[in-house]
Protein backbone atom coordinates (compact mmCIF):
# COMPACT_ATOMS: atom_id res chain seq x y z
CA UNK A 1 0.00 0.00 0.00
CA UNK A 2 1.25 3.48 -0.88
CA UNK A 3 0.77 6.69 1.04
CA UNK A 4 1.33 9.87 -0.97
CA UNK A 5 1.30 13.29 0.62
CA UNK A 6 2.95 16.69 0.31
CA UNK A 7 3.93 16.98 3.96
CA UNK A 8 3.30 15.14 7.21
CA UNK A 9 3.66 16.75 10.62
CA UNK A 10 3.19 15.54 14.20
CA UNK A 11 1.53 18.04 16.50
CA UNK A 12 2.38 17.82 20.23
CA UNK A 13 2.75 14.05 19.93
CA UNK A 14 -1.06 13.68 19.92
CA UNK A 15 -2.07 14.50 16.35
CA UNK A 16 -0.76 13.99 12.86
CA UNK A 17 -1.38 16.46 10.02
CA UNK A 18 -1.12 14.98 6.52
CA UNK A 19 -1.15 17.60 3.78
CA UNK A 20 -2.60 15.89 0.70
CA UNK A 21 -2.85 19.19 -1.20
CA UNK A 22 -2.23 22.83 -0.32
CA UNK A 23 -5.89 23.24 0.67
CA UNK A 24 -6.59 19.79 2.18
CA UNK A 25 -5.18 18.33 5.41
CA UNK A 26 -6.11 15.07 7.10
CA UNK A 27 -6.03 15.53 10.87
CA UNK A 28 -5.57 12.24 12.74
CA UNK A 29 -5.83 11.72 16.49
CA UNK A 30 -2.97 9.34 17.24
CA UNK A 31 -4.55 7.80 20.37
CA UNK A 32 -7.68 6.56 18.57
CA UNK A 33 -6.84 6.78 14.87
CA UNK A 34 -9.90 9.00 14.33
CA UNK A 35 -9.56 11.26 11.29
CA UNK A 36 -11.16 14.38 9.95
CA UNK A 37 -10.52 15.98 6.56
CA UNK A 38 -9.89 19.70 6.79
CA UNK A 39 -10.49 21.29 3.39
CA UNK A 40 -10.73 24.92 2.37
CA UNK A 41 -13.92 25.41 0.35
CA UNK A 42 -12.32 28.55 -1.06
CA UNK A 43 -9.32 26.56 -2.32
CA UNK A 44 -6.99 28.57 -0.09
CA UNK A 45 -3.68 27.20 1.14
CA UNK A 46 -3.75 26.00 4.75
CA UNK A 47 -0.74 27.75 6.30
CA UNK A 48 -1.17 27.10 10.04
CA UNK A 49 -3.12 24.65 12.20
CA UNK A 50 -3.55 24.64 15.97
CA UNK A 51 -5.55 22.35 18.22
CA UNK A 52 -6.89 23.62 21.53
CA UNK A 53 -8.01 21.51 24.50
CA UNK A 54 -7.24 18.39 22.38
CA UNK A 55 -10.58 18.95 20.65
CA UNK A 56 -10.98 22.27 18.85
CA UNK A 57 -9.17 22.93 15.60
CA UNK A 58 -8.23 26.36 14.23
CA UNK A 59 -6.58 26.65 10.81
CA UNK A 60 -5.46 29.77 8.98
CA UNK A 61 -5.35 30.46 5.26
CA UNK A 62 -4.42 33.82 3.72
CA UNK A 63 -8.12 34.66 3.17
CA UNK A 64 -10.09 32.50 5.61
CA UNK A 65 -10.27 30.95 9.04
CA UNK A 66 -11.25 27.31 9.46
CA UNK A 67 -12.46 25.97 12.78
CA UNK A 68 -13.83 22.67 13.91
CA UNK A 69 -14.81 20.35 16.69
CA UNK A 70 -12.90 17.08 16.40
CA UNK A 71 -15.42 15.23 18.60
CA UNK A 72 -18.48 16.08 16.46
CA UNK A 73 -16.53 16.37 13.16
CA UNK A 74 -18.22 19.70 12.40
CA UNK A 75 -16.09 22.18 10.45
CA UNK A 76 -16.63 25.80 9.46
CA UNK A 77 -14.79 28.21 7.18
CA UNK A 78 -15.36 31.95 7.16
CA UNK A 79 -13.69 34.80 5.27
CA UNK A 80 -11.09 36.31 7.61
CA UNK A 81 -8.05 38.58 7.49
CA UNK A 82 -5.73 37.28 10.20
CA UNK A 83 -4.17 39.91 12.45
CA UNK A 84 -2.19 37.47 14.58
CA UNK A 85 -3.88 38.90 17.68
CA UNK A 86 -6.97 36.68 17.61
CA UNK A 87 -8.01 34.99 20.82
CA UNK A 88 -10.27 31.95 20.61
CA UNK A 89 -12.69 30.81 23.30
CA UNK A 90 -14.22 27.34 23.40
CA UNK A 91 -16.41 27.48 26.52
CA UNK A 92 -19.51 26.67 24.45
CA UNK A 93 -19.07 23.45 22.49
CA UNK A 94 -21.42 24.55 19.67
CA UNK A 95 -19.60 27.76 18.77
CA UNK A 96 -16.17 29.30 18.52
CA UNK A 97 -15.88 32.82 19.91
CA UNK A 98 -13.16 34.92 18.25
CA UNK A 99 -11.90 38.17 19.75
CA UNK A 100 -9.77 40.39 17.56
CA UNK A 101 -9.01 44.09 17.76
CA UNK A 102 -12.02 44.95 19.92
CA UNK A 103 -14.48 42.87 17.93
CA UNK A 104 -16.14 39.68 19.10
CA UNK A 105 -17.35 37.21 16.43
CA UNK A 106 -19.32 34.00 16.93
CA UNK A 107 -19.15 31.06 14.50
CA UNK A 108 -21.26 27.91 14.91
CA UNK A 109 -19.41 24.70 14.03
CA UNK A 110 -20.77 23.24 10.80
CA UNK A 111 -21.88 26.61 9.36
CA UNK A 112 -19.72 28.60 6.98
CA UNK A 113 -20.78 32.04 8.18
CA UNK A 114 -20.28 34.35 11.12
CA UNK A 115 -23.46 34.15 13.22
CA UNK A 116 -22.89 37.59 14.66
CA UNK A 117 -20.33 40.07 15.80
CA UNK A 118 -20.19 43.09 18.06
CA UNK A 119 -17.67 45.66 19.24
CA UNK A 120 -16.43 45.40 22.80
CA UNK A 121 -13.76 47.17 24.80
CA UNK A 122 -13.15 44.31 27.23
CA UNK A 123 -13.44 40.60 26.61
CA UNK A 124 -13.66 38.26 29.54
CA UNK A 125 -14.81 34.74 28.63
CA UNK A 126 -16.18 34.27 32.15
CA UNK A 127 -18.65 37.11 31.56
CA UNK A 128 -19.84 35.80 28.19
CA UNK A 129 -22.86 33.59 27.68
CA UNK A 130 -23.67 32.18 24.25
CA UNK A 131 -26.88 30.41 23.34
CA UNK A 132 -27.60 29.36 19.77
CA UNK A 133 -31.26 28.90 19.01
CA UNK A 134 -33.06 28.99 15.71
CA UNK A 135 -36.01 31.35 15.95
CA UNK A 136 -39.18 30.73 13.93
CA UNK A 137 -40.21 33.58 11.67
CA UNK A 138 -42.92 34.11 9.08
CA UNK A 139 -43.36 31.51 6.28
CA UNK A 140 -40.97 28.84 7.50
CA UNK A 141 -37.79 30.90 7.24
CA UNK A 142 -35.30 30.85 10.10
CA UNK A 143 -33.59 33.64 11.97
CA UNK A 144 -30.94 33.77 14.64
CA UNK A 145 -30.12 36.44 17.18
CA UNK A 146 -26.99 37.60 18.93
CA UNK A 147 -27.27 39.56 22.16
CA UNK A 148 -24.51 41.13 24.18
CA UNK A 149 -24.96 41.73 27.87
CA UNK A 150 -24.17 45.17 29.21
CA UNK A 151 -23.27 45.87 32.81
CA UNK A 152 -24.02 49.33 34.15
CA UNK A 153 -21.26 50.93 36.17
CA UNK A 154 -22.20 51.92 39.70
CA UNK A 155 -20.73 55.42 39.70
Amino acid sequence: MYDACIHRYRYRGKFEFTYVSVSTVIVKRLSSGARIVLKSHFGSEVVKINIYEDRFLIAHTPETLLMGDLDTCKLSEVPWQTTGQEKFHFDNERVCVICSLGELSVVEYGRNEILGSCRTEHMNPHQLSVRVKTLPVHRGAEAEALAQGVQASGE
